[in-house]
């Protein structure tokens, strides 16, 4: 075997051992005993994500506002009244991989949703950039992200920079890389 396969043999073993450490260190506690009945409602605890497992989250419903413009007139000049209707939408949203602290990676899901709605058409190029340079200044140097509906990856990060995860059928790869500064002779 060349020393080229040899290495990418061992840093894939590597990463497969700390995929299944993660799964281990985070398997789900036992559930507590059910606490007493009390008279107020609480609130519902938000979804959890855990790190290095696939889970589901649930769906997101989000409002949006459309307008229909009606055109009225008797051909002088034309009325335009505006009606607003209220469209609810269902998102899904699932973590596919990730080696990325919870906060991070709410924080990327939340930047890409908002992204993702905001456009009429999903624009996989401008969704990159966002993510990327919103992670570079937040987080420090040397983020990458891949946008698209399909596409094949192997990569290499950064301890802790690492998130894969879909947004409907948009398909997110967030990852770090260290940055080791160049030696310039003198």
């Amino acid at each position: 075997m060349d020393p080229a396969s040899e290495e990418l043999e061992r840093r894939s073993r590597y990463l497969s051992s700390l995929i299944r450490r993660t799964k281990l260190s985070a398997a789900p506690a036992p559930p507590p005993p059910p606490p007493e009945p009390e008279p107020e409602a609480a609130p519902k605890p938000e979804p959890r994500v855990g790190v290095g497992k696939r889970e589901e989250l649930k769906a997101v419903v989000v409002e949006k506002e459309k307008r229909k413009v009606k055109e009225e007139g008797d051909g002088k000049g034309k009325e335009v009244k505006g009606k607003e209707e209220t469209i609810k939408v269902s998102v899904r949203v699932r973590v596919r991989a990730a080696d990325m602290p919870l906060a991070l990676q709410r924080r990327a899901i939340r930047l890409a949703y908002e992204a993702i709605t905001a456009m009429p058409r999903l624009d996989s190029k401008r969704l990159a950039l966002a993510l990327k340079k919103e992670f570079d200044t937040a987080y420090g140097p040397a983020w990458h992200c891949i946008v698209g509906t399909s596409f094949g990856s192997y990569v290499t990060h950064s301890l802790g920079g690492f998130l894969y995860f879909s947004v409907d059928k948009v398909y997110i790869l967030l990852f770090r890389t260290a940055v080791e500064p160049l030696g310039h002779p003198q």
